[in-house]
């Protein structure tokens, strides 16, 4: 009777050890972070766009650059200053500038893995008329060109794109594909902050 209680006892044991295993296993792998690391890096630039189809509000130009910035994977806290902006300037306003200045994030190696501040994944991103909200149907030049300055500027890739702007509207729509490193969310070690506010 007492070797029958025994062996039941190891039998237990043993199952007890193999489930608290598997629980282990189950909770590293859940805290394990996803993606790849990757630190921000700072950029400054000034985008100018030359004889437009259309004016653009400063306002206008603030939202379009945030929403295409924070969809291939730029910091919240960026700075935009939009100016010779607005119908009051004429002409001039046809060829308007904007100065950003933000952080995307760069994939370090696995040696470098714990200065990361965010971990992030690979994607293709596709921008056009709803993608971001703020792109139009009516802003295939404006994206042309914000292509040709700013996103050829940026370690992002450029898959592919269709912006012959002017031509007949049955071979659009027009678009960009950028192939972009995004954080995921929840593991930036960064605070993000609130954008400001754009300044009319």
């Amino acid at each position: 009777m007492y070797k029958f209680l025994q062996s039941r006892l190891v039998g237990v044991l043993l199952i007890l050890t193999t489930l608290a295993g598997t629980a282990t296993t189950v909770a590293l792998a859940a805290s394990a972070p996803v993606g790849q690391p990757a630190v921000w890096t700072p950029h400054d630039l000034i985008v100018g766009f030359d004889h437009l189809p259309k004016v653009y509000s400063c306002d206008d130009l603030w939202y379009k650059f945030r929403d295409v910035l924070r969809a291939i994977g730029a910091r919240p806290d960026m700075r935009i200053l939009a100016y010779q902006c607005g119908k009051k300037l004429g002409q001039q306003a046809y060829s308007p500038q904007v100065h950003v200045r933000f952080y995307i994030p760069q994939a370090v190696g696995h040696s470098e893995a714990r200065w990361a501040d965010v971990h992030v994944i690979s994607r293709t991103v596709h921008l056009g008329p709803g993608h971001p909200a703020s792109i139009t149907s009516s802003d295939c030049e404006f994206l042309r060109q914000m292509k040709d300055d700013l996103l050829v500027a940026l370690p992002d890739r450029v898959l592919n794109f269709n912006l012959a702007c002017e031509a007949p509207a049955t071979r659009w729509p027009f678009g960009v594909s950028v192939q972009a490193l995004t954080p995921v969310a929840g593991q930036a070690r960064v605070a993000a902050t609130t954008a400001p506010a754009p300044k009319p």
